[in-house]
């Protein structure tokens, strides 16, 4: 029991002291908030951590499986390995999804800034990492355009010390079947990981399979004084997609939700990334760290999520350096940092077949931009008395865009092709935060925080007939946030509290048109734990209320989105969460059973369509059969629940991404 001096039941208090199994590791550390391991109650903001432990016991074979046991996140998943993102926030689509998250790789933005996927987690190589950390809310003074709402840490697992390979197969009764593979040794004077996942799914639905190959190489090594990690990454991805169904809860038909309305949809991308971190550690804890990088990107699909179902074809290439010395001054420590990059990208969208709606035939755009970011960052940390610690620190980030079109300017259909042009733009973040550590088991802290970026190339040069070139900009929010964080053993428990007021928010209305200037209010309680029940059961959970409501009116000018101030922005529900009970009667057997929630949420801008929400029924279980041999197996959808993963309102019609069926997964693992 924690000894603090607060007048609270026993028995409530033993199971509400604890953060969730993926709150943080055993020896309480986190690593994205400061690109190295620090304590988690002496940083000020929620970061939900799943370690490798965790990773294998989920067997993830979409990022939602994983995700969605962060309090605040809600990843809706579409067809195949695509999905929106939500954290504290609703699902955001289009150039405000890209844009408003920040996916990273061992701290490397998997994406340039301006050139964001909004599907961007399938580039990651998430089922074989060795962690993955969820920050919520707008980033430490590290992180700039993008991470707005929060970010998601991919960390590539470190060699292991031991040479040898490792296998995991993974399949279902309807086709799928994974391979991952490692194999760890020593070679160049330091030691190597290589991690290999080839993935096939034919698809519950008509006509959406898909073929994904992910390689990762990663070697550590010492050079004098210099801590040298050097990581490749590259992924391949071929889907046959499924569309939206069509029609007032037409998920709950089976034969509906197994068709395909779009078996002419595609997704085809590659993506490869090369980056060397370089660490040095000097006296009294000084850390100089550089981040030379590079990385490549293709893309190519149908988007079959609009009426015109045009096809884009998009990619780029980006060269970029991070920079960060951190030094010890009296009575505290400081940070100094230099992000820079420069990107080269381009984007076709072309229009197949007959008009449709205001979607012409032909050409849409057909452009190339030149981008440059320069972010400098600084902070501050001092110590006020043994146990409280306040950081100050502010992020300036200068975008510059150089934009060339390469077809004729003017007006066609619904869309706008304008003459080249160079854009600027310049935001600045500050940061504060205060922890307060009660005592060895209980710390509070407090924190206000600016997120902001700059457009989307895609928001700032796709443009339609209603917008004004160069009218777009950068979006801001300010949150500030509160919270409790607690561990004692195996007893975790994290309690956040946040608001947050967001300006300039530039997203597409449920007709298709862009609106620049929108405003959001955001106000939530996330709540994480994992609590022993006795010698063989653990329970644990996360949960969130939140809620999400546009502070401005749109009605007149853009006349089909109906949104008025103070109502509540479609996608996204107030209550998420889910509990999870598991029963380990021995060291090499484990059962568990977990029930996830997502509650009810308007579909459209006006309120007028709503989901009603759902629980889906998850069973696990895994047999140590030998140091060398695990089976293990779960069964998703226990109840065979008719439920949407997705569900919107768009373009006059109630629109599914329906979720799978029940479904039997079985797999193996070895190590030689």
């Amino acid at each position: 029991m924690l000894n603090y001096k607060v007048m609270v039941p026993t028995g409530l208090m033993t199971l509400f002291l604890l953060p969730a199994h993926g709150m943080a590791q055993e020896d309480d550390m986190i690593i994205t908030a400061a690109r190295r391991a620090e304590q988690a109650r002496d940083y000020a903001g929620s970061v939900s951590v799943f370690d490798a432990k965790r990773l294998r016991a989920l067997a993830v074979v979409h990022p939602a499986e994983l995700l969605n046991e962060a309090a605040g996140v809600n990843i809706h998943r579409g067809s195949g390995q695509e999905h929106l993102t939500a954290i504290r926030s609703p699902v955001l689509t289009g150039g405000a999804g890209a844009g408003s998250f920040l996916y990273l790789e061992d701290g490397v933005p998997l994406r340039a800034a301006g050139f964001g996927n909004v599907n961007g987690l399938f580039e990651s190589a998430i089922e074989s990492a060795g962690r993955v950390e969820v920050s919520k809310g707008p980033g430490s003074v590290l992180y700039g355009s993008n991470a707005v709402h929060g970010l998601i840490n991919v960390l590539s697992p470190a060699p292991m010390a031991d040479n040898g390979v490792s296998l995991d197969i993974l399949g279902n009764e309807n086709g799928y079947v994974r391979l991952l593979a490692g194999n760890d040794g020593a070679a160049l004077n330091g030691r190597y990981h290589i991690g290999l996942s080839l993935a096939h799914d034919p698809g519950f639905r008509a006509d959406s399979g898909y073929d994904q190959q992910k390689l990762q190489i990663r070697h550590d090594a010492q050079l004098g004084r210099w801590t040298l990690k050097t990581l490749v990454s590259f992924q391949n991805l071929n889907q046959e997609t499924a569309g939206f169904i069509l029609g007032n809860k037409g998920y709950k038909d089976k034969g509906l939700a197994l068709s395909n309305p779009n078996p002419e949809a595609f997704r085809d991308a590659k993506s490869a990334r090369f980056a060397l971190h370089f660490n040095r550690e000097g006296k009294s804890g000084n850390r100089l760290s550089f981040i030379p990088y590079a990385r490549w990107v293709d893309l190519s699909f149908l988007r079959h999520f609009v009426p015109g179902k045009a096809l884009e074809d998009s990619g780029h290439q980006s060269l970029g350096l991070i920079s960060t010395y951190e030094g010890a001054i009296k009575g505290g420590r400081f940070t100094l940092g230099l992000d820079s990059e420069f990107t080269k990208g381009s984007t076709r969208e072309f229009q197949a077949g007959p008009r449709a709606f205001s979607f012409v035939q032909g050409e849409h755009y057909d452009y190339a931009v030149k981008a440059l970011v320069l972010s400098p960052y600084g902070q501050l940390r001092f110590d006020l008395g043994t146990k409280t610690k306040l950081n100050l620190g502010v992020r300036a980030d200068y975008t510059h865009y150089d934009y060339n079109n390469r077809i004729d300017n003017g007006s066609f259909g619904r869309f706008l092709r304008i003459a080249d042009r160079q854009d600027d733009y310049f935001t600045l973040a500050p940061k504060a935060g205060l922890t307060h550590q009660i005592n060895d088991h209980l710390s509070l802290y407090g924190r206000y925080a600016r997120g902001n970026r700059a457009p989307q190339v895609s928001d700032a040069y796709s443009l339609q007939i209603n917008q004004t070139p160069g009218a777009i900009r950068p979006e801001t929010l300010d949150s500030f946030e509160a919270g409790l964080k607690a561990i004692t053993g195996a007893i975790r428990f994290d309690l956040s509290l946040y608001a947050m007021r967001k300006n300039n928010f530039f997203f597409r209305n449920a007709n298709g048109f862009n609106v620049e200037n929108g405003k959001t209010h955001h106000k939530g309680v996330e709540i994480e734990f994992t609590a022993p029940l006795g010698r063989y059961l653990t329970l644990s959970g996360a949960a969130s209320y939140a809620k999400h409501t546009y502070a401005f009116t749109d009605i007149v000018r853009t006349a089909s989105s109906s949104i008025r101030k103070g109502t509540p922005v479609d996608s996204a529900p107030k209550t998420l969460g889910f509990v999870q009970i598991m029963v380990r009667p021995t060291d090499a057997l484990s059962l568990s059973a977990k029930l996830q929630h997502v509650g009810k949420y308007f579909t459209d801008p006006g309120n007028t369509a709503r989901y009603e929400g759902h629980n889906i029924i998850t069973l696990r279980g895994t047999a140590m059969i030998s140091p060398r041999l695990s089976l293990y197996g779960r069964v998703d959808n226990l109840l065979d629940t008719r439920y949407a993963n997705r569900a919107d309102f768009a373009f006059g019609s109630e629109r599914y991404f329906p979720g799978r069926p029940r479904t039997l997964f079985f797999g193996v693992r070895i190590k030689s």
